[in-house]
Protein backbone atom coordinates (compact mmCIF):
# COMPACT_ATOMS: atom_id res chain seq x y z
CA UNK A 1 0.00 0.00 0.00
CA UNK A 2 1.69 3.16 -1.40
CA UNK A 3 1.03 6.89 -0.63
CA UNK A 4 -2.17 6.81 1.49
CA UNK A 5 -1.54 9.98 3.34
CA UNK A 6 -0.73 11.92 -0.54
CA UNK A 7 -3.58 11.06 -1.49
CA UNK A 8 -5.73 12.62 1.26
CA UNK A 9 -3.87 15.49 0.55
CA UNK A 10 -4.35 15.78 -3.04
CA UNK A 11 -8.04 15.62 -3.13
CA UNK A 12 -8.47 18.22 0.16
CA UNK A 13 -10.19 21.29 -0.91
CA UNK A 14 -12.60 23.27 1.14
CA UNK A 15 -16.51 22.55 0.94
CA UNK A 16 -18.94 24.89 -0.76
CA UNK A 17 -20.58 27.06 1.87
CA UNK A 18 -23.31 28.31 -0.24
CA UNK A 19 -26.63 28.29 1.98
CA UNK A 20 -29.27 25.96 0.54
CA UNK A 21 -32.08 24.30 1.71
CA UNK A 22 -32.89 20.97 3.84
CA UNK A 23 -34.37 19.61 0.94
CA UNK A 24 -30.73 19.97 -0.34
CA UNK A 25 -28.86 18.70 2.69
CA UNK A 26 -31.01 15.71 2.13
CA UNK A 27 -29.01 14.10 -1.14
CA UNK A 28 -26.79 11.58 -0.48
CA UNK A 29 -24.22 11.77 -3.41
CA UNK A 30 -24.32 8.24 -4.55
CA UNK A 31 -21.03 6.91 -5.46
CA UNK A 32 -19.44 10.29 -5.02
CA UNK A 33 -20.27 13.01 -8.12
CA UNK A 34 -20.68 10.19 -10.13
CA UNK A 35 -22.56 11.87 -13.42
CA UNK A 36 -18.89 14.39 -13.88
CA UNK A 37 -16.56 11.75 -12.86
CA UNK A 38 -15.42 8.09 -12.30
CA UNK A 39 -17.78 6.47 -9.75
CA UNK A 40 -16.02 5.61 -6.44
CA UNK A 41 -13.06 7.29 -7.27
CA UNK A 42 -11.17 9.84 -4.70
CA UNK A 43 -12.04 12.26 -7.29
CA UNK A 44 -15.82 12.16 -7.67
CA UNK A 45 -16.10 11.82 -3.73
CA UNK A 46 -14.13 14.78 -3.24
CA UNK A 47 -16.11 16.85 -5.68
CA UNK A 48 -19.53 16.31 -3.91
CA UNK A 49 -18.13 17.27 -0.56
CA UNK A 50 -17.00 20.50 -2.68
CA UNK A 51 -20.48 20.57 -4.08
CA UNK A 52 -21.52 20.97 0.05
CA UNK A 53 -22.76 17.30 0.04
CA UNK A 54 -23.89 16.16 3.59
CA UNK A 55 -24.03 12.56 3.37
CA UNK A 56 -21.69 10.37 0.26
CA UNK A 57 -22.22 6.67 -0.54
CA UNK A 58 -19.30 4.45 -1.44
CA UNK A 59 -18.75 0.79 -2.34
CA UNK A 60 -16.24 -1.36 -1.38
CA UNK A 61 -14.19 -4.63 -2.34
CA UNK A 62 -11.86 -6.85 -1.12
CA UNK A 63 -8.85 -7.71 -3.35
CA UNK A 64 -7.34 -10.99 -3.16
CA UNK A 65 -4.63 -10.50 -0.54
CA UNK A 66 -7.98 -8.53 1.50
CA UNK A 67 -6.88 -4.75 1.40
CA UNK A 68 -10.42 -2.69 0.96
CA UNK A 69 -10.98 -0.84 -2.04
CA UNK A 70 -13.37 1.64 -3.53
CA UNK A 71 -15.35 -0.39 -6.42
CA UNK A 72 -18.92 -1.14 -7.28
CA UNK A 73 -18.85 -3.91 -10.16
CA UNK A 74 -18.09 -7.39 -10.13
CA UNK A 75 -15.90 -7.21 -12.73
CA UNK A 76 -13.35 -4.14 -14.39
CA UNK A 77 -14.74 -4.32 -17.99
CA UNK A 78 -16.57 -0.61 -17.66
CA UNK A 79 -14.74 0.87 -15.27
CA UNK A 80 -11.15 0.05 -15.93
CA UNK A 81 -11.80 -1.23 -19.59
CA UNK A 82 -10.35 -4.52 -18.12
CA UNK A 83 -10.78 -8.34 -18.60
CA UNK A 84 -10.79 -8.97 -14.57
CA UNK A 85 -11.91 -8.63 -11.31
CA UNK A 86 -10.75 -7.10 -8.00
CA UNK A 87 -10.85 -10.33 -5.82
CA UNK A 88 -8.57 -11.92 -8.49
CA UNK A 89 -5.80 -8.99 -7.76
CA UNK A 90 -3.55 -8.12 -4.91
CA UNK A 91 -3.74 -4.92 -3.86
CA UNK A 92 -0.03 -4.07 -5.96
CA UNK A 93 -1.46 -5.37 -8.97
CA UNK A 94 -4.12 -3.04 -8.99
CA UNK A 95 -1.79 -0.14 -9.38
CA UNK A 96 -1.73 -1.28 -13.03
CA UNK A 97 -5.04 -0.19 -13.70
CA UNK A 98 -6.94 2.87 -12.99
CA UNK A 99 -10.76 3.80 -12.63
CA UNK A 100 -11.66 6.15 -15.35
CA UNK A 101 -14.61 4.63 -16.87
CA UNK A 102 -14.53 4.63 -20.16
CA UNK A 103 -18.01 3.91 -20.97
CA UNK A 104 -18.40 6.84 -19.84
CA UNK A 105 -15.55 9.28 -19.97
CA UNK A 106 -13.47 7.59 -22.89
CA UNK A 107 -9.66 8.60 -21.46
CA UNK A 108 -10.38 11.47 -19.70
CA UNK A 109 -9.77 10.36 -16.58
CA UNK A 110 -7.42 7.22 -17.48
CA UNK A 111 -5.17 8.08 -14.76
CA UNK A 112 -7.40 8.48 -11.97
CA UNK A 113 -6.07 5.08 -9.59
CA UNK A 114 -8.62 2.90 -8.06
CA UNK A 115 -8.65 3.88 -4.34
CA UNK A 116 -7.89 2.05 -0.95
CA UNK A 117 -10.43 2.57 1.98
CA UNK A 118 -7.48 3.89 3.80
CA UNK A 119 -7.67 7.00 1.45
CA UNK A 120 -11.45 8.01 1.91
CA UNK A 121 -10.72 7.74 5.58
CA UNK A 122 -8.25 10.51 5.26
CA UNK A 123 -10.01 12.11 2.90
CA UNK A 124 -13.23 12.16 5.45
CA UNK A 125 -11.35 13.24 8.64
CA UNK A 126 -11.26 16.51 6.82
CA UNK A 127 -15.30 16.17 6.64
CA UNK A 128 -16.14 15.92 10.11
CA UNK A 129 -19.86 17.14 9.47
CA UNK A 130 -20.02 15.00 6.87
CA UNK A 131 -21.70 10.91 6.80
CA UNK A 132 -20.30 8.47 4.84
CA UNK A 133 -22.59 5.20 3.84
CA UNK A 134 -20.24 2.63 2.73
CA UNK A 135 -21.75 -0.20 1.02
CA UNK A 136 -20.49 -4.18 0.99
CA UNK A 137 -20.55 -5.75 -2.01
CA UNK A 138 -22.24 -8.85 -2.10
CA UNK A 139 -19.08 -10.19 -4.59
CA UNK A 140 -17.00 -9.54 -1.75
CA UNK A 141 -19.07 -11.12 1.11
CA UNK A 142 -19.59 -13.95 -1.41
CA UNK A 143 -15.96 -14.51 -2.35
CA UNK A 144 -14.21 -13.56 1.29
CA UNK A 145 -17.33 -14.33 3.58
CA UNK A 146 -19.19 -11.52 6.68
CA UNK A 147 -15.98 -11.96 8.87
CA UNK A 148 -12.79 -11.12 6.56
CA UNK A 149 -14.77 -8.11 5.02
CA UNK A 150 -15.33 -6.72 8.38
CA UNK A 151 -12.32 -7.47 10.21
CA UNK A 152 -10.53 -6.05 7.39
CA UNK A 153 -12.55 -2.83 6.76
CA UNK A 154 -13.86 -1.69 10.32
CA UNK A 155 -10.27 -1.38 12.09
CA UNK A 156 -9.93 1.66 9.55
CA UNK A 157 -12.65 2.94 9.62
CA UNK A 158 -12.95 2.89 13.84
CA UNK A 159 -10.83 6.56 13.48
CA UNK A 160 -14.22 7.96 11.31
CA UNK A 161 -16.66 5.58 13.04
CA UNK A 162 -19.64 8.40 13.96
CA UNK A 163 -19.51 9.57 10.28
CA UNK A 164 -20.18 5.73 9.25
CA UNK A 165 -23.04 3.90 8.46
CA UNK A 166 -22.44 0.14 7.41
CA UNK A 167 -24.63 -0.81 4.99
CA UNK A 168 -24.98 -4.12 2.75
CA UNK A 169 -27.37 -6.45 1.34
CA UNK A 170 -26.14 -9.40 3.87
CA UNK A 171 -28.57 -9.44 6.65
CA UNK A 172 -25.41 -11.26 8.38
CA UNK A 173 -23.22 -8.53 7.97
CA UNK A 174 -25.75 -6.18 8.96
CA UNK A 175 -26.37 -8.21 12.32
CA UNK A 176 -22.53 -8.24 12.62
CA UNK A 177 -21.91 -4.45 12.32
CA UNK A 178 -24.66 -3.36 14.85
CA UNK A 179 -23.52 -6.31 17.35
CA UNK A 180 -20.34 -4.20 17.19
CA UNK A 181 -22.71 -0.92 18.02
CA UNK A 182 -21.86 0.72 14.27
CA UNK A 183 -24.87 2.60 12.51
CA UNK A 184 -25.91 0.03 9.61
CA UNK A 185 -28.09 0.07 7.22
CA UNK A 186 -30.39 -2.64 4.72
CA UNK A 187 -30.21 -2.32 1.27
CA UNK A 188 -32.99 -4.10 -0.09
CA UNK A 189 -34.57 -3.92 -4.04
CA UNK A 190 -38.22 -4.33 -2.96
CA UNK A 191 -40.15 -3.06 -0.42
CA UNK A 192 -39.74 -5.26 2.55
CA UNK A 193 -42.69 -7.66 3.91
CA UNK A 194 -44.38 -6.55 7.40
CA UNK A 195 -42.23 -7.10 10.19
CA UNK A 196 -38.75 -7.11 8.42
CA UNK A 197 -37.04 -5.37 11.06
CA UNK A 198 -37.59 -8.43 13.66
CA UNK A 199 -35.52 -10.49 11.47
CA UNK A 200 -32.35 -7.92 12.80
CA UNK A 201 -30.84 -8.33 16.44
CA UNK A 202 -31.89 -5.05 16.38
CA UNK A 203 -33.92 -2.79 13.83
CA UNK A 204 -31.13 -1.32 11.61
CA UNK A 205 -30.21 2.69 11.55
CA UNK A 206 -31.52 2.64 7.59
CA UNK A 207 -33.56 1.14 5.03
CA UNK A 208 -32.33 1.51 1.46
CA UNK A 209 -34.43 1.30 -1.32
CA UNK A 210 -35.09 1.33 -5.08
CA UNK A 211 -37.29 4.20 -5.21
CA UNK A 212 -39.45 2.52 -7.94
CA UNK A 213 -40.47 0.27 -5.26
CA UNK A 214 -43.11 2.27 -3.69
CA UNK A 215 -45.55 2.97 -5.85
CA UNK A 216 -48.32 1.29 -3.98
CA UNK A 217 -46.87 1.63 -0.80
CA UNK A 218 -48.35 4.57 1.73
CA UNK A 219 -44.60 4.77 3.37
CA UNK A 220 -45.70 7.28 6.32
CA UNK A 221 -48.27 4.85 7.55
CA UNK A 222 -45.71 1.86 6.61
CA UNK A 223 -42.37 3.81 8.79
CA UNK A 224 -45.01 3.90 11.88
CA UNK A 225 -44.24 0.35 12.52
CA UNK A 226 -40.35 0.75 12.80
CA UNK A 227 -40.12 4.57 13.70
CA UNK A 228 -36.30 4.40 14.76
CA UNK A 229 -35.76 3.78 11.25
CA UNK A 230 -34.62 6.20 8.53
CA UNK A 231 -35.70 5.31 4.59
CA UNK A 232 -32.87 6.50 1.91
CA UNK A 233 -34.04 5.96 -2.06
CA UNK A 234 -31.64 5.72 -4.36
CA UNK A 235 -31.68 6.47 -8.08
CA UNK A 236 -32.76 10.07 -8.35
CA UNK A 237 -31.85 13.02 -10.78
CA UNK A 238 -34.60 14.53 -11.26
CA UNK A 239 -35.61 17.30 -8.43
CA UNK A 240 -39.22 17.35 -8.94
CA UNK A 241 -39.45 13.30 -8.28
CA UNK A 242 -37.25 13.90 -5.31
CA UNK A 243 -39.33 16.68 -4.06
CA UNK A 244 -42.38 14.08 -4.75
CA UNK A 245 -40.29 11.24 -2.53
CA UNK A 246 -39.60 13.69 -0.01
CA UNK A 247 -43.30 14.43 0.27
CA UNK A 248 -44.04 11.05 0.25
CA UNK A 249 -41.75 10.21 3.05
CA UNK A 250 -38.16 9.71 2.16
CA UNK A 251 -35.62 10.70 4.19
CA UNK A 252 -32.56 11.10 1.85
CA UNK A 253 -32.56 10.38 -1.51
CA UNK A 254 -29.43 9.18 -3.54
CA UNK A 255 -28.23 11.15 -6.54
CA UNK A 256 -25.70 10.73 -8.98
CA UNK A 257 -25.98 14.20 -9.82
CA UNK A 258 -25.53 15.34 -6.53
CA UNK A 259 -24.21 19.23 -7.55
CA UNK A 260 -27.20 19.93 -10.29
CA UNK A 261 -29.67 18.00 -7.86
CA UNK A 262 -28.46 20.35 -4.87
CA UNK A 263 -28.87 23.72 -7.01
CA UNK A 264 -32.06 22.93 -7.95
CA UNK A 265 -33.46 21.86 -4.62
CA UNK A 266 -31.87 24.95 -3.14
CA UNK A 267 -34.40 26.88 -5.32
CA UNK A 268 -37.88 27.71 -4.10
Amino acid sequence: MSNLSDRSEKYKTDSDSRPTTCLADRLVAHRGYASRYPENSLLAIERALASGAKFVEVDIQLTADLEPVLYHDRDMARLSGADNKIQLLTYDELERYSLHNPVAFSDRFEDEPISHLQHLVNLMLHYPEVTFFVEFKRVAIETFGVESCVERSLPLLALVKSQVVLISYSRALVDRVLSDGWQAGWVSDQFPASGWWQSFIRPPHYLILNYTGLRNVDLPAEKRGWPEVSVVLYEVADAELARTLFARGADLIETFAISPMRRALSQN
